[in-house]
């Protein structure tokens, strides 16, 4: 089975665990906050990840780090460990994710936009992205200045790219072809 597919099967389990419990938005914000607090510090990524340091070493490491958090979580966290999957806990985290927002009939759209989008223009986009997917949107704004202008959305695996970079691309290779 692929990683893919592994980390898909135990978020589902851990969605499926989170519903049945009514908690699903706490386990969802606890599972993100530990992937960022992994991502920020080298030293625990390394202390996590060596197969030098005993097992039970690392799972007292866990059981201190998600003391105060779900229980679903540090059971999660400790299984993926021990069965030697914890390289797959931001893939799960991802997954577990969209199993959320697919529940709650919410899309998360990216947009990204060469400078700074005010709230308003947020907005609108949200209203008319929601419009076409008939579900709410949740929407996440990046500013990459290389697009020179216009948005590039991403809902899901679709890309719509109306940046001014895109239309140069298009209009170089027409010339080439030309």
């Amino acid at each position: 089975m692929g990683e893919d597919n592994v980390a898909r099967v135990y978020a589902r389990a851990l969605f499926d665990a989170a519903r049945e419990a009514r908690v699903v938005e706490a386990v969802g914000g606890d599972l993100g906050d530990f992937v960022a607090a992994l991502a920020a510090s080298a030293s625990l990524r390394d202390v996590l990840a060596d197969p030098q340091i005993d097992a039970s070493a690392k799972q007292r490491i866990l059981v201190e780090i998600t003391r105060d958090g779900q229980p679903l979580v540090a059971n999660a966290l400790q299984l993926l460990l021990e069965r030697g999957r914890f390289g797959l806990v931001a893939e799960l985290r991802e997954v577990y994710e969209a199993l959320a927002a697919a529940e709650a009939d919410v899309v998360k759209v990216e947009v990204i936009s060469a400078v700074k989008l005010s709230a308003a223009v947020r907005k609108k986009i949200a209203a008319r992205v929601a419009g076409v997917a008939g579900r709410r949107v949740e929407l996440a704004a990046r500013v990459d200045p290389d697009i020179i202008g216009g948005l590039v959305l991403r809902v899901g695996d679709v890309i719509v790219d109306g940046s001014v970079q895109a239309r140069i691309r298009q209009l170089r290779r027409r010339l080439a072809t030309a």
